[in-house]
């Protein structure tokens, strides 16, 4: 394969705020297709992520590829994934993203969901996420819909700094709200 890894599109670049459009099923298995699942893994790789998403390398369809969150270490290629919330009540975690470097968000997403998509070989994939999962799949699924997690932090005040964040034991309680102080923070291959 020729081609290189591409840039991480960060926060700002106007594409990257965009809905993508679906993968056409007859695609997923062409060469030109599973070359861009292989440079997703490199990406991931290279950066040392949980996940990445199409978008975030400049290809604006619906797929991206993220760490198995049970912990087992496999990798899952989402393609054309449909999402449906199960429970809406939200689980907070902390979050970062390769796109929007330098910034942390304490974030609360719905704590059960049920997915539904196709694998890199085009045959389908389900799968039901709570807690965590919920709320790893969920950030990745957002970049299909042109959302990145200071769209959804519910006050300013809930975004900070990765060096701030580290600091983070010196805060009061109650900052930003309470509980924030000793929340999980999402870690690379959480199974390690």
């Amino acid at each position: 394969m020729s081609r290189q890894l591409p840039e991480v599109l960060t926060l700002g670049h106007p594409q990257l705020a965009e809905p993508s459009v679906p993968v056409d099923p007859e695609d997923i298995t062409t060469t030109l297709f599973q070359e861009r699942l292989v440079l997703l893994e490199t990406g991931l790789n290279h950066h040392g992520a949980n996940g990445i998403a199409a978008p975030q390398l400049g290809w604006f369809q619906r797929f991206f590829l993220m760490r198995d969150p049970s912990g087992s270490g496999a990798l899952v290629y989402w393609i054309n994934p449909q999402l449906t919330i199960l429970d809406p009540a939200p689980v907070w975690y902390w979050e970062g993203c390769l796109s929007v470097p330098g910034l942390k968000a304490y974030v609360g997403r719905p704590c059960a969901i049920k997915v539904d998509g196709f694998d890199r070989y085009g045959r389908p994939l389900s799968r039901e996420f709570a807690d965590w999962e919920a709320h790893l799949y969920q950030h990745e699924h957002d970049h299909l819909d042109g959302i990145l997690f200071p769209y959804r932090v519910a006050d300013p005040r809930h975004m900070v700094t990765a060096d701030e964040l580290a600091q983070r034991d010196r805060w009061p309680d109650s900052w930003p709200v309470v509980g924030a102080r000793d929340a999980p923070i999402r870690v690379v291959n959480p199974g390690d």
